[in-house]
């Protein structure tokens, strides 16, 4: 059933997560192309990268309230399509336990599920194979079946609820759309949710043009009223955004800083060239390296890196890009928008994200962490201006 339309959508922060998934762990010590290979261990849980995001989100969201620093800050909303099938059924049920629902909470189900519209098509599966040997991990996606268009039509009536004068507080776009919806999908949903002081953080290379061309123009990030947009990626997906590919592994060789920051330049530029606004900041992860990021207005430029070594090994890198957008997203909603120093604040905001993407490999499960590693990792960032 369809939300009903409030006044309070400054209150939301939106997470889309079109493209959801069961996901399927298998642990080996190392994987033998070609040969049998024997796990130690397998589970299931939580998979796309709007699931994740949303996952820690809610868990930040958590950790505020208890420190009694939640007030006035968004409320995680997940919007995504639920495919039918066992598969639909058990991600449905992953999502609901980790939001409280079935233990005790006073949480409203139909609130909850609001925004998930349910497709014909099944719930596809991705698997992740962990190496313990190595630390590397292998995604195997499955293919997604179709959305029709009144499935479609469907999602977009459901977000009519949160369009009023000044929209969403934040916006969360991320990971791939599933066949069927539009090529310019992400920007219609922008268009609709988003107000001139929405806070957008882009996680996904879907029509990445066109979608922060509508995110730029949606929030007028560029007249100065506390709107604004964040490109997060990793460094292999910016640059092959403008025609370069890194070979290696993403464990094992990190990418030239000054040959991404150049290719944040030249996105930006594409993209400010046509509307007259641009993206404000591009933000990029490097896997295990140091991560990065491009004031886009002011030219400035920062390297984020830790100074030691995390608490414990690796267990999971899944689901750290997606925790790595929540925090940003997250911390960055919890600035000042008066803040002296605007640049400082989103680098802040992506520090935090680090620190909460680190964390979070440190558990097996997708996106979950502990609040007392990301202040310890948080701690042990520093942002150095180049």
């Amino acid at each position: 059933m369809p939300v009903t339309p409030t006044a309070a959508a400054m209150s939301i922060a939106l997470y889309l997560g079109l493209n959801g998934a069961l996901q399927r762990r298998v642990d080996l010590e190392s994987l033998a192309v070609g040969s049998v290979n024997r796990a130690k261990a397998s589970s299931a849980g939580i998979g796309g990268k709007g699931q994740g995001a949303y996952i820690a989100a809610l868990q930040l969201a958590e950790a505020d309230a208890v420190a009694g620093v939640g007030a006035g800050l968004p409320t995680p909303k997940l919007c995504m399509f639920l495919g039918k099938g066992r598969e639909g059924d058990m991600l449905g049920e992953f999502l609901s336990r980790r939001a409280g629902l079935g233990q005790g909470d006073s949480s409203d189900p139909s609130d909850l599920t609001s925004l998930w519209v349910p497709v014909d098509s099944p719930c596809r599966i991705c698997t992740t194979i962990v190496e313990s040997s190595s630390g590397d991990a292998t995604e195997i996606v499955e293919p997604t079946g179709p959305v029709q268009v009144s499935e479609w039509d469907a999602l977009l009536a459901r977000l009519d609820a949160i369009h009023d004068v000044d929209g969403a507080a934040a916006v969360g776009v991320l990971g791939s759309m599933p066949p069927g919806v539009p090529t310019d999908g992400y920007a219609q949903i922008l268009r609709k949710v988003c107000g001139p002081r929405t806070k957008v953080l882009i996680d996904s290379v879907v029509n990445v043009q066109g979608t922060l061309r509508a995110a730029a123009e949606s929030v007028r990030s560029c007249d100065g009223r506390g709107g604004g947009t964040i490109l997060k990626l990793n460094a292999r997906e910016i640059l092959k955004l403008v025609g370069q590919d890194l070979s290696g592994s993403d464990s094992q060789v990190a990418a030239d800083p000054v040959a991404v920051a150049d290719a944040c330049l030249e996105i930006a530029r594409s993209l400010g060239a046509a509307s007259g606004c641009t993206v404000d900041y591009i933000c990029f992860t490097d896997g295990p390296f140091p991560g990065g990021v491009m004031a886009i207005r002011s030219g400035r430029r920062w390297c984020l890196e830790r100074t030691r070594s995390l608490r414990g090994p690796v267990v999971s890198p899944i689901g750290a890009g997606d925790s790595t957008s929540a925090g940003t997203l997250h911390a960055w909603c919890r600035s000042s928008v008066h803040a002296e120093d605007a640049d400082a604040a989103a680098v802040e905001a992506f520090r935090f994200g680090l620190a909460v993407g680190a964390a979070s490999c440190l558990t097996g499960d997708n996106a979950v962490f502990d609040m007392a590693d990301v202040r310890d990792i948080f701690d042990s960032i520093v942002a150095t201006e180049q």
